[in-house]
């Protein structure tokens, strides 16, 4: 499972409880360390804000999708609107259509595209478009 500290942002591998890089006692798998990366969002940079994304999703937590959908509709940066997008993948939810919809119609072409393919592989996994 990806994931990083949310103290120093050093990555953690396998399941320590201790980050290797600054000692944070570090439980991947608490709803802590979800709201953690989530109150993270509003001060980190666009590269960190990716980052915590890609955990969000690989994680499959719908408690996410909320904070995803903000990403993608109002961060400046495209990388974390990709990222974002990816993790509303990676969780698969059909809630998530309408809104990934209207940036498949309406984002920068990289986006759009990304919001394009997301679209297909939510409907290769049976959810259809509303």
């Amino acid at each position: 499972m990806l994931a990083y500290c949310p103290n120093c942002w050093g990555e953690i591998t396998g399941t320590p409880t201790i980050c290797r890089k600054c000692g944070t006692g570090v439980d991947v798998y608490s709803h802590e360390y979800e709201h953690q990366l989530v109150a993270l969002l509003d001060k980190s940079d666009a590269a960190k804000r990716a980052q915590i994304c890609l955990v969000l999703g690989e994680r499959e937590k719908r408690s996410a999708i909320p904070h995803l959908l903000v990403l993608i509709a109002t961060d400046p940066e495209p990388l974390v609107r990709v990222a974002a997008l990816r993790a509303l993948s990676e969780i698969g939810d059909v809630s998530v259509v309408p809104a990934i919809t209207k940036i498949a119609a309406t984002d920068s072409p990289p986006v759009r595209s990304i919001a394009k393919q997301v679209l297909g592989s939510l409907q290769a996994h049976g959810f259809k478009r509303h």
